[in-house]
């Protein structure tokens, strides 16, 4: 059972219902209380929705309730005295709650947010369907098979082993916070999230340690006690002489109080008693449930190796520093580069292409004059009839802001007439555009001449 150990009972405040009442809307409206699921010396926890994803969740509140007590919403602290030591219990519960949300195992409770609201803080849960182990002990004893219960402890010792990993300790373990869902897989609820700042403390906090008689060690039984991986070990495994045998463990405290004064251990070991169950999984359970914690098997791998005696479980993945990491991974992408780079054919560059050249314009007179130029004796190309093409000038032949005269062998100096932009200053300075050639035959001297008529009268 779950039970307030305390040095001065007058610290105790007197029971009532500090529970939120159902209907309580928190963090704004994105969850509304349902009901109340159960209380410790710590939390309380609750049945909820989820209003935003539209879902049931389980709600833990942090409320050490030797210290606060709840006005409206509101959690108030008892005594300003105790207003630095309530403060760092709520810091841990959110300091741990974030650290389970990181775990991501399937046999341990999944956490999907942490926040705080009414002068406390809280923590929003998966919701297992399913029945927790203390009730199919009580009521339904003979509803796991020895190698459910087997398999049902190595998944457990998995989870636990990578909670120590993490440097967390559960504090809580016990049959009514391990739950089976509707597959038959365990899963860990119920961290005892604010436990390790209330151990610290060793005179304040004195007065109230939670513990659950029969599955706690002798050291969460006094302020300051040494918590380690085996003091979870010795909860598991209280739990699980409770499943197999049926029995509920001695109290650790009434064990120690023996042994100390030369007496028998009260608890008496699994070994040897039950015929169904392997003879080094029985001693396994007895030895991770010894008094003294020097005595008790120190790790959760180290339990699962001696009940699984084949040595073939996979080993634990162990990273690497971050820095480690970091210039392994550089490492290897540079030799795959290399690799790559010296295994890949060199392809030869191909030359690209010229560009095309930008065809320009040319009038077919022009052209008609360069072949007659070249070749005079060429014969003229027929051209078929059609209306007269006006003049498409070049980028080179634009128009002048001042025409140059056009200066032409006597022949043709008699048949065209100067236009008035012709000045006789202009005409010294020009160059001449065509140049008598003996060579150019009549015919073309008379196309020329019509041509330049008509270029000159475009410019009047």
């Amino acid at each position: 059972m779950t039970s307030l150990q305390s040095t001065e009972p007058e610290a105790i405040p007197e029971e009532r219902n500090e529970a939120l009442l159902d209907g309580t809307l928190l963090l704004g409206d994105q969850f509304t209380i349902t009901n109340k699921l159960g209380n410790g010396g710590f939390g309380i926890t609750y049945l909820a929705k989820d209003n935003y994803l539209d879902r049931d969740v389980v709600i833990k509140e942090c409320f050490p309730e030797v210290f606060c007590h709840r006005a409206g919403k509101s959690v108030l602290v008892r005594s300003t005295a105790n207003q630095d030591k309530y403060r760092s219990i709520v810091d841990m519960f959110m300091r741990e709650a974030r650290a389970i949300a990181k775990l991501r195992h399937p046999n341990v409770i999944g956490v999907h947010r942490v926040f705080e609201d009414n002068d406390t803080a809280y923590m929003a849960l998966d919701l297992i369907d399913g029945r927790d182990l203390l009730n199919i002990i009580k009521q339904d004893p003979g509803a796991l098979s020895p190698n459910q219960i087997v398999n049902i402890l190595t998944k457990l010792l998995d989870a636990i082993d990578l909670i120590h990993q993490q440097d967390l300790l559960h504090r809580d373990i016990s049959p009514d916070n391990i739950l089976l869902d509707k597959w038959g897989s365990p899963v860990l609820i119920d961290f005892g999230a604010a436990r390790e700042e209330a151990s610290r403390e060793t005179r304040a906090m004195s007065a109230v340690l939670v513990v659950k008689d029969g599955y706690s060690p002798q050291e969460f039984y006094f302020a300051g006690g040494k918590q380690t991986p085996c003091s979870d070990l010795y909860a598991l495994a209280a739990t699980f002489y409770h499943v197999i045998s049926g029995e509920v463990p001695p109290n650790s405290q009434t064990r120690m109080a023996e042994v100390a004064g030369g007496g028998e251990d009260p608890c008496v070991p699994l070994a040897g008693r039950f015929d169904d169950y392997d003879s080094a999984f029985l001693a396994a359970v007895d030895k991770a449930m010894r008094v003294l914690p020097k005595e008790r098997l120190q790790s959760a791998r180290e339990w699962a190796d001696m009940i699984d005696p084949s040595k073939k479980r996979a080993a634990p993945l162990v990273l690497s520093e971050s820095k480690k990491l970091g210039a392994t991974l550089n490492r290897l992408i540079s030799e795959t580069n290399d690799y790559v780079l010296k295994s890949a054919p060199v392809k030869e560059k191909t030359p690209e292409p010229p560009a095309p050249k930008e065809r320009r314009f040319v009038p077919d007179w022009v052209r008609e004059f360069n072949e007659e130029s070249v070749n005079p004796d060429t014969p003229r190309r027929p051209k078929p009839a059609a209306a007269p093409e006006p003049l498409v000038l070049t980028a080179e032949t634009e128009r002048p802001a001042k025409a140059a005269p056009l200066v032409l062998d006597s022949p043709v100096s008699q048949d065209v007439q100067p236009g008035p932009v012709a000045d006789q200053g202009a005409a010294e300075d020009a160059s001449p555009v065509v140049e008598q050639d003996l060579a150019m035959p009549t015919r073309l001297r008379a196309k020329l001449r019509h041509k330049m008529s008509m270029f000159r009268s475009s410019w009047r």
